[in-house]
């Protein structure tokens, strides 16, 4: 008799599901340990109406927007009923702040277009500073989900109440070259 593989994604919107999420997210925590990067993780969180629980065409239109406007190495999954987790590798907190207003504009521009109205979403994020070692992917999600928009930067496993300075990576790392082409007319 055959075993059977656990799921790793998710049945409604094709994404990651927690498991998986928490095993790629672990290794890539490691790896920006061992090069000297930041991590952000960003939680998106479905606003249900009432009691009901989230609207099936809003969570896919949320999974469709992340799957298709970030980059191919950030890390997209369903990590709840109403809710989903980017890991964006090689991001500091300026620049995953620069990611969560885009995902906010084109969550927006998406429910603009959507039959049904807008869904109104919650959304925070977490920055995991070179020298802050290894955490665990819950602590990066929990400092995630209580930011809500505000800065969080966990320097080890503490949450910082403001965040910590961020250690240069490489001068023209990945992200910054991906937020240069999205938008050529910044600095």
């Amino acid at each position: 008799m055959a075993r059977r593989r656990p799921a790793t994604r998710d049945d409604q919107t094709g994404l990651m599901n927690l498991d998986a999420f928490g095993y790629v997210v672990d290794h890539v925590v490691r790896r920006a340990n061992r090069s000297g990067e930041c991590v952000t993780v960003v939680c998106i969180g479905l606003e249900a109406p009432g009691s009901a629980g989230p609207d099936p065409a809003a969570l896919y239109r949320v999974a469709r927007v992340l799957r298709s406007e970030l980059r191919g190495e950030d890390v997209v999954a369903r990590v709840g009923e109403a809710e989903f987790a980017v890991a964006l590798p090689d991001t500091d907190a300026s620049a995953g702040e620069v990611v969560v207003a885009w995902i906010e504009a084109k969550l927006a521009e998406h429910d603009a277009q959507a039959p049904g109205g807008p869904s109104p979403v919650v959304i925070g994020r977490a920055t995991l500073e070179p020298e802050g070692g290894l955490v665990k992917v819950e602590e990066l999600l929990d400092a995630a989900r209580a930011s809500t928009r505000g800065p969080s930067s966990l320097h080890g496993v503490l949450p910082a109440a403001r965040p910590i300075r961020t250690l240069p990576g490489r001068p023209a790392g990945r992200r910054q070259a991906h937020l240069r082409a999205l938008h050529p007319d910044r600095p």
